[in-house]
């Protein structure tokens, strides 16, 4: 069995809405308890955003590395795109539908949550998932308190890392970000949607592309179908930047 978790980030601006499914092997609380006392919060008392500032705020900060570290070694990733926010809903489901027929999830149990307001009601989640085949082995949790069920918390970390990749593959943003601790003689400068790319490329849900062990394309694995979902709503531009961007996932060295 696995947990899912999934949050959204909007990108209203741009045309394009991000959800994202933090996906664990275990309920993962305990152990995000751990990570916030760490960096010297309390999640009983204390939820993550992303949206809250990080800039001279060294704590949330270590948080968020933290947790993007979390993400790298304990989840594994699906992200769906769509037009807009009214689909979000309807589109996670459909995600789901895919992620669950990954060779490692196929025919167990899963236990799922969605955050509030991804649909217009929970009545409306309901019929939906009722008139959806395929999803028969997940127990689903509408309209959760994100305080409370704090895996989303991490599907919001991981929504909002995606949105911003997105808006860098569409060339929407072009800032370079200092990194501390590379490995390198001096701190390096790079790209900021290279930075979360290469952070979470191994988390995305995925599978080989078949390709033979001494072919130079067998480092590159497959996300889509199971771990990307693109509405049809989705532009053509914001389509073909999505597919670019998570449709597979190099693996290899980058250095």
């Amino acid at each position: 069995m696995a947990y899912f978790y999934l949050d959204d980030s909007k990108h209203h601006t741009h045309g394009f809405s991000v959800a994202a499914f933090a996906i664990c092997d275990e309920d993962p609380h305990q152990e995000l308890e751990a990570v916030f006392a760490s960096c010297g919060f309390d999640l009983s008392t204390y939820e993550y955003k992303s949206s809250s500032k990080m800039r001279d705020n060294p704590g949330l900060q270590r948080l968020r590395h933290a947790l993007r570290s979390f993400v790298r070694f304990k989840c594994q990733i699906a992200v769906c795109v769509v037009d807009g926010d009214k689909q979000i809903g309807p589109a996670s489901l459909e995600l789901l539908k895919k992620a669950i027929l990954h060779p490692r999830l196929r025919n167990q149990h899963h236990q799922v949550f969605f955050d509030e307001g991804l649909f217009t009601s929970e009545g409306k989640a309901i019929s939906i998932v009722t008139e959806t085949d395929g999803l028969n082995d997940c127990t689903i949790h509408f309209e959760q308190d994100s305080q409370r069920i704090s895996g989303i918390q991490v599907a919001d970390l991981i929504a909002h890392t995606c949105g911003t990749m997105l808006l860098d593959a569409l060339g929407k943003i072009n800032k370079i970000v200092n990194v501390p601790n590379s490995g390198y003689d001096d701190d390096v400068e790079i790209d900021l949607g290279f930075e979360m790319w290469a952070g979470l490329r191994y988390a995305f849900l995925s599978v080989g592309n078949g390709a033979d062990i001494d072919d130079e394309d067998f480092a590159v694995v497959l996300v889509e179908p199971h771990g990307l979902y693109i509405d049809p709503s989705a532009s053509s531009e914001v389509a073909a930047a999505a597919r670019k961007r998570f449709g597979s996932m190099y693996l290899g060295c980058i250095h």
